[in-house]
């Protein structure tokens, strides 16, 4: 066989493989094939020709390879990655795939196919330590995403064994950075209405009704109690942005209820039950909705509390100091 002819073979794969019919691993020694080669093309030809639930693919697999003139070594490549698949069906279907792909892309396509099958990771908490020849270790600690990015920013990156050991021992100085999470919710302003003009620092807008409000009364009319949220034109892009993180949580009213198991207004006893829930830095001035600015007021002296923090308290206010919270009399600074 001259070489042409060994080159333009080589491109029958599969129809050499379909040529083994009949014929048994022996019968391929016999006519000269080594063992092993006589095993690989007795095991193509029952993955291609031999009886399966999915006759179908198989044709599918065997048209693809022959009209891309795939080699047996290209086909055995193949193999090579449909065998780490458990399922048949999906062995299958990854079979015909890389059949009707061209043999130098077999490899990318095949491990990108693998990759996306492979079932993703379950991970849970847990800890390893790893001993290195050198003395040192490795600790691997897998938690809370929130605890473990705090605890990442405490370490120092420049002495991180030395720094992680001291906070664990409580010799460290740097106070922990907690991760704050906050809801943004993201409104289209179309959706509602127009955006006629701004006035001081908020936008009025025309609503779809008719009635003109500011976007602090459309977030509020829209969705309340849910962080931060911006008002997007899609004409216009980014209008303005608001908070809305106003109302305490349940857990905040028990926290608050245990300090203050009555309104905190000197002489009343109301319940807290049946009180609300007071910003000590008042809302519109930037105060934030937690534990130590809030405190629990009956309705009657929530409402007669001075809120503005610049101008001097005409029936008294409360505020926190030292992490208590007092009132301060009428006429007096604060």
């Amino acid at each position: 066989m001259g070489l042409q002819e060994y080159f333009a073979q080589l491109g029958r794969g599969v129809d050499l493989v379909a040529e083994c019919s009949g014929l048994s691993a022996p019968d391929l020694e016999k006519m000269g094939a080594s063992a092993q080669d006589a095993a690989e093309l007795i095991g193509l030809h029952t993955i291609y020709f031999g009886p399966t639930p999915y006759s179908g693919k198989q044709r599918s697999a065997v048209n693809s390879a022959r009209r891309n003139g795939h080699t047996l070594s290209t086909l055995h490549h193949i193999e090579s990655f449909t065998r780490r698949v458990k399922e048949q069906r999906a062995a299958w279907n990854l079979r015909v795939e890389l059949c009707a792909t061209p043999s130098e892309q077999v490899t990318a396509v095949a491990r990108r196919r693998l990759r996306e099958m492979r079932a993703p990771r379950e991970y849970c908490e847990r800890v390893l330590l790893r001993q290195h020849p050198n003395g040192l270790a490795t600790l691997t600690v897998t938690g809370n995403g929130l605890d473990m990015a705090d605890a990442f920013r405490t370490i120092d990156h420049k002495r991180p064994g030395a720094s992680f050991i001291a906070r664990m021992l409580g010799k460290a100085d740097a106070a922990t950075t907690r991760t704050r999470v906050t809801t943004m919710v993201v409104l289209q302003l179309e959706d509602y209405g127009t955006i006629l003009r701004r006035e001081r620092d908020d936008v009025m807008v025309r609503t779809t009704s008719g009635a003109v409000i500011t976007g602090a009364q459309l977030v509020e009319r829209a969705c309340a109690n849910e962080g931060l949220v911006t008002i997007i034109s899609r004409a216009l892009g980014p209008v303005d942005l608001y908070r809305f993180e106003r109302f305490a949580s349940v857990k905040q009213r028990t926290m608050l209820a245990a300090e203050h198991p009555t309104c905190a207004w000197p002489g009343c006893n109301t319940p807290a039950e049946r009180g609300q829930f007071h910003h000590l830095t008042p809302w519109s001035h930037g105060g934030e909705t937690n534990v130590v600015n809030l405190v629990t007021l009956c309705s009657y002296h929530n409402g007669i509390n001075e809120d503005d923090p610049n101008a001097p308290p005409r029936r008294g206010r409360l505020t926190r100091q030292g992490g208590t919270v007092v009132w301060q009399p009428p006429h007096t600074s604060r």
